[in-house]
């Protein structure tokens, strides 16, 4: 797995202002979890850092209906993939980002999945699950005995967990094969 794009997403994560974490609205001004404007802001962290002329690409929710490389099961959109577009030989890093835990544990779970799919089946090095808001022992605890299946997975040793519970914070880790 790409280190650097680890190194990266935490560097990028710890930039992100507190506004983006629960996002005030007109109804509720101590703010709401909105995945998409923490997403949004998170890539801009992100792409502030990276240089101009890397090989590697970032981009948000490629679609993957109709890519005739993929099994019609597995065309999921991830939120970020960092790859070399035109080849699966560039597919680097895959990422899936959740701002609460408060879904349903199979929203949670599919995610857990696509990252796990990329890994094994589509040549990604290694996958991120993001989780905002939360501690990594948030997360243990809701998915409980859910875990011990995915820990089992060979491609569970290339996913990294980083979980941040608050704007400011260096992300914890772990890989998920650990948690």
């Amino acid at each position: 797995m790409e280190k650097r794009h680890i190194q990266l997403i935490a560097s990028a994560v710890s930039r992100v202002a507190p506004g983006y974490f629960k996002l005030a609205t007109t109804y509720e001004p101590t703010g709401i979890v909105r995945e998409r404007a923490f997403c949004y802001e998170l890539y801009h962290m992100i792409r502030c850092q990276m240089s101009p002329d890397d090989p590697i690409s970032l981009n948000g929710e490629i679609d993957k209906r109709g890519h005739i490389d993929f099994a019609e099961e597995d065309r999921k959109n991830p939120d970020f993939v960092f790859y070399v577009p035109g080849t699966h030989l560039g597919n680097t890093t895959v990422m899936e980002v959740k701002g609460t835990l408060g879904v349903a544990p199979a929203e949670i779970e599919d995610d857990i999945l696509t990252l796990l799919t990329f890994v094994a089946r589509y040549k990604y090095r290694g996958g991120v699950f993001l989780l905002y808001n939360h501690t990594l022992r948030e997360l243990v605890n809701r998915l409980g005995t859910r875990l011990d299946a995915f820990r089992k997975k060979a491609a569970a040793r290339n996913i990294t967990v980083l979980a941040v519970k608050q704007a400011g914070q260096q992300p914890e880790r772990a890989l998920l094969a650990e948690l």
